[in-house]
């Protein structure tokens, strides 16, 4: 969230903690005030989940995937390789001369997509030489670990954008809690100077509570309770 977004839901969670610390002593005397609290509560408690969720959705954990996979398909693949590189070197296979100049290192320097192409390309190269790659001792287990590690690596290619995509939905969510909080705010306000006369000091420290403070970047209030039962 920005600045100000943070600083004004420090401020809600103020008042909401100091309502609901008074609740005993208001709600007798003033029924009415009840909806707006109650969707103050459930409007704070909403924007706490999205920003935890949104929180989920950096790229960190992601990376640390597709390294992983990468080195793992990169494993599966060079035992083919150089189950190819072998037939290359007999002759009659002049198809596999790309194939033959590839080394770990090379592979490894290939990005994206690219780099996918070419693992699929080395896979439907060796298939139909299976036979002759199991004279270069290379496993029809090796051929299917190849298959199924560049598959499990391809969905990985791209994720990122798709993250992005998901914090923009939650981050547009919530904007739309936060949304529902000022709102409520706004009835609150109207409404807590009525206890004027019964709770002056209650009244008194709402106003104060009411002032928003600016924390700075990434300063919050204490974390939402979830909505009490009505």
């Amino acid at each position: 969230m920005t600045d100000s977004e943070i600083n004004y839901q420090g401020m809600a969670l103020n008042v909401l903690k100091l309502l609901r610390d008074q609740r005993p002593a208001w709600e007798p005397l003033y029924a009415k005030m009840r909806p707006a609290y109650l969707a103050l509560e459930t409007a704070l408690a909403s924007l706490d989940d999205k920003i935890r969720e949104r929180s989920d959705t950096g790229s960190g954990g992601y990376k640390e995937a597709k390294d992983l996979a990468e080195v793992a398909v990169l494993d599966a693949a060079m035992p083919v390789v150089q189950g190819l590189k072998a037939l290359y070197r007999d002759g009659g296979h002049p198809d596999l001369a790309k194939v033959a100049g590839y080394s770990r290192t090379a592979l490894d320097a290939l990005r994206g997509l690219t780099q996918v192409t070419e693992l699929e390309s080395i896979y439907a190269k060796a298939l139909p030489l299976a036979a002759a790659l199991a004279e270069e001792l290379v496993t029809a287990e090796q051929l299917q670990l190849l298959h199924d590690r560049t598959a499990a690596y391809k969905p990985l290619i791209g994720t990122p954008r798709q993250q992005t995509t998901g914090g923009s939905v939650l981050r547009e969510d919530a904007v739309q809690h936060l949304g529902e909080a000022r709102t409520a705010l706004d009835t609150l306000d109207v409404r807590v100077p009525n206890l004027l006369g019964s709770l002056p000091d209650l009244v008194a420290r709402y106003e104060a509570a009411r002032v928003i403070v600016d924390a700075g970047r990434g300063g919050k209030g204490t974390a939402a309770a979830p909505p009490a039962n009505s």
